[in-house]
Order: C-alpha cells, then structure tokens, then sequence
C-alpha cells in the first residue's frame, strides 16, 4: 500500500524510469563549507554544475530530472534562482521555537530532520535505486545506515575534505558503483 506522500510525489514525477538517483542536498552544509574554504572565489554556480554532471555520468539518471535542495527560510532569491537553474526541487524548512534545558525559547533548525524524513519516504519508491547525499554532516548516519538496508546503492558528494565529521563514518557507508566498482563520492572542492 502506497503512502499518502508517495501518491503525491507520484503525481508530480510521472513516466520515469528505473534506477535512477535520488539526490538529497543541504544548503547549507555546501554553501557554508565552500565559502570558509574559498570566501569570494567559491565559484558556487560552477561547482554544482560540474557535481550534477559526475552524478549523470557517474552514478545515473537522476529521478524526475531534478535534485532536492533542502534550504532554511533565509535562502536568499539569487541563491534560489540558482537551485533551480541546475535543476534542484526547492524545499525550504522553516526554524521552530523550543524551550532548552534552561527553559529558555531558542530557535532550532530543521534542515536535516527533513532530509532524513524525505529520504525515508522516498526509499519506498521502486525506480529510485541510489541516494546521493550531498553534505557532509554525520547527522545523516542513520539515514544512509537504513538506505543500505533497502538495498538501494550510497553516494556521496561532500562540500569540502573539512566538511566530512572527524569520524568519516559518511564515506564508510558509500558504496562501490555496481558497473564501474569505484566508491561513489565526490568532494566539491575538487572540481
């Protein structure tokens, strides 16, 4: 039985073909970690452009054409207009109110929690065959942990070597491209 999530991203993604490659990205681990590495000279525009090309020609076609970018509501209009340019789905993920240990109201983010929660729904979709998680935030784990429970194939694409947790745990779990047995990850700092 379909979930109702499902039947709505069925209906906007219709004719597509199997084994393509659900892309999951974080705004702001990319945009961050490539401008303090790069500051002015990120060439941001250029480095996705050339990071949707290695996933065309790399890993596969990419589901419905388009990538999801996940971004929190301060994403600015040229930065959108970006995303969308080099075929990204824009969900914006608002901050909520809640009370700390202190009892005091902070505002918390909620960017990863709706890439995990994407990513979950759409592990039930039949011609998504690989993920590519573009961050390098350990936050993503369990989530990469439960992809490869499904059998569906990891890739990684991380915003720069200083993006990726000490623990490197996101590039144990990416896995070897299943025709060319290279691991599928790819650092944006390189290209």
């Amino acid at each position: 039985m379909k979930s109702p999530e499902m039947s709505v991203l069925q209906s906007f993604l219709p004719g597509i073909a199997t084994e393509q490659v659900l892309i999951l990205a974080d705004w702001d681990n990319i945009f961050l970690c490539l401008y303090n590495m790069f500051r002015a000279e990120m060439r941001l525009e250029y480095r996705i452009k050339k990071m949707m090309e290695w996933i065309k020609s790399e890993i596969g076609e990419i589901f419905g054409g388009y990538g999801f970018m996940f971004a929190p509501e301060h994403l600015s209009v040229l930065h959108q207009q970006l995303c969308v340019e080099n075929n990204f789905r824009l969900i914006i993920c608002p901050k909520r109110q809640i009370r700390n240990e202190l009892g005091e109201i902070v505002t918390e983010d909620t960017v990863d929690e709706t890439i995990i929660w994407f990513g979950r729904i759409m592990l039930c979709h039949p011609d998504i065959k690989f993920i590519c998680l573009v961050s390098g935030d350990d936050d993503y784990v369990p989530l990469m942990q439960e992809v490869g429970k499904y059998g569906t194939k990891r890739a990684l694409v991380a915003p720069t070597i200083d993006s990726l947790s000490r623990s490197k745990k996101l590039i144990r779990l990416a896995d070897k491209h299943p025709k060319t047995l290279q691991k599928m990850i790819l650092r944006m700092d390189t290209v």
